[in-house]
């Protein structure tokens, strides 16, 4: 069977930004504030609320979007090739709906993809658009302990879920990252423990695993999630239900990027 259903965005549309501030937080992540008139109709939804996210390709004039929130994926193949954007998904990092501005987390290493060059060079008033997806985090109020595995491209992600749980919530969460300075404070519940894991020289997504198959889990375990590079997420989800016998229905994954290829909306 397959996972917990996603939550949908409420009322989405395109959303315009402008760049505000571009600042390098760690050796690998640069966080990138936006805002504008229309972050107010976006509903903040907390957790891990992603979305479409379009950006001006290097060497464009200007951004070109399509204009129907619900066809356009149709629309953007319609687009001549010289007028498309660059169209990646991401997490909210941060929302403060009072001041119209959001946080986007971006992962940069020294062969940047699309997005991560995007950040790399986006000045103030750089133009930007997203299309709200709403949410992939669903435990659907399952009791027990909740689970949360990732790599430093959930890092937003995973936060983000911590932030919005209850108090009284108990879990995990497994994090690698390539560089121990790229570990990140978080606000969590109490009882929710945060294991960073430093990579090192390992395969992607190696070291969370090894991490995972050596964690004692809780006998209620009621809720896992998993994001990041794909053999991460699916190898989460493989030995939850192969070895510790969970349930396919509550375990959510996802992968984010591969290993050697490029992400593709």
């Amino acid at each position: 069977m397959a996972g917990p259903e996603r939550v949908a965005a409420v009322a989405p549309k395109f959303i315009e930004l402008e760049v505000l501030e571009n600042q390098q937080l760690s050796p690998h992540i640069r966080r990138v504030t936006l805002g504008g008139d229309e972050v107010s109709a976006m509903t903040p939804q907390g957790y891990d609320q992603w979305f479409r996210f379009f950006m001006r390709r290097e060497g464009q004039e200007s951004l070109h979007v399509p204009k129907s929130p619900s066809t356009w994926f149709p629309q953007y193949l319609a687009m001549r090739a010289s007028n498309r954007p660059w169209i990646r998904n991401y997490t909210v990092r941060g929302f403060r709906l009072e001041s119209g501005e959001l946080d986007i987390d971006f992962v940069c290493h020294e062969d940047p993809g699309p997005g991560a060059a995007w950040a790399m060079r986006a000045e103030r008033g750089e133009r930007a658009v997203l299309l709200d997806e709403g949410l992939l985090y669903n435990d659907n109020g399952l009791p027990g302990d909740v689970l949360m595995v990732g790599d430093e491209s959930a890092l937003p992600a995973i936060a983000g879920i911590c932030e919005s749980l209850d108090e009284g919530v108990r879990g995990t969460a497994v994090i690698e990252v390539g560089h121990r300075d790229d570990i990140q404070q978080f606000e969590r519940p109490m009882n929710v423990d945060v294991r960073w894991i430093e990579r090192g020289q390992a395969r992607a997504g190696d070291a969370a695993l090894e991490e995972l198959r050596g964690l004692h889990l809780a006998d209620d375990l009621g809720y896992a999630y998993s994001a990041g590079e794909q053999l991460l997420a699916t190898g989460t989800r493989r030995h939850l239900v192969r070895d510790r016998g969970m349930e396919k229905q509550r375990i959510t994954f996802t992968g984010y990027w591969k290993l050697g290829k490029a992400y593709v909306s």
